[in-house]
């Protein structure tokens, strides 16, 4: 019975290691392009997210072999990596918590910045795949146009502002806004990151408190091999 709960066990552990890596794949192909305007800090997350989801994963899958085998050896081996494991998710959910703030204050910073730099060719290609990507007008809204150096020399918006995007439709937007996104690229983004940040935190609780289970398991499972062990002579 032990056998079968830590085997049922290391299974979720592997769903949980792929859904890991899923959202922090999803959160870096939809970053990447702002990786260049971002604070490193900001754009490095979605990599410890990948790092620790397969870590997680490969974890899993030892475990499972070694409680197929019976190996009490290989099954130290996964314990021990367990509470590595469970030490660095600590860790990682103690560090997202103290920079919360401060991840997306420099996210909204980073945003206006890089608003100000719109004239530059490569920047002008990210932002325009960012408001269109994101449905937003801005860093704060469409009126953050205005500052930059493009705004006041044409005093309209970019066209991927725009609702039903056309040519020139960014034109004349003080008089009529009805066709603009009205939300700000860093409000939307910090959503968008804080909704997969939800998700995480929510599997984390499950997958930590299955840690948890699995040490003491893991424990009770290798003392009854070894209680069990008989040597050839």
């Amino acid at each position: 019975m032990l056998k079968i709960v830590l085997f049922v066990l290391n299974l979720l552990f592997l769903v949980f290691g792929v859904e890991i890596v899923w959202i922090g794949a999803t959160i870096h192909l939809n970053l990447y392009p702002l990786s260049l305007l971002v604070e490193k800090l900001i754009s490095e997350v979605p990599a410890v997210l990948i790092i620790l989801g397969v870590v997680i994963f490969f974890m899993a899958l030892l475990g499972i072999g070694s409680i197929w085998k019976e190996n009490v050896l290989v099954i130290k081996v996964f314990l021990i990596l367990m509470i590595l494991v469970f030490l660095v998710e600590i860790s990682v959910e103690v560090s997202t918590y103290i920079l919360r703030s401060q991840i997306y204050n420099n996210l909204s910073h980073d945003i206006e910045q890089s608003f100000e730099d719109y004239d530059e060719i490569s920047t002008l290609k990210v932002l325009d795949q960012l408001q269109i990507k994101f449905h937003c007008c801005g860093a704060n809204n469409y009126t953050d146009w205005f500052k930059t150096a493009f705004g006041q020399s044409t005093w309209s918006v970019p066209s991927s502002c725009c609702i039903n995007i056309m040519e020139s439709c960014g034109r004349s937007v003080s008089n009529q806004t009805i066709n603009i996104h009205s939300v700000g690229c860093a409000e939307i983004l910090s959503t968008w990151i804080e909704e997969y940040f939800s998700i995480i935190r929510g599997t984390s609780v499950c997958f930590a408190f299955g840690q948890v289970v699995g040490i003491f398991l893991s424990s009770l499972y290798i003392k009854k091999l070894q209680d069990n062990y008989i040597p050839y002579y």
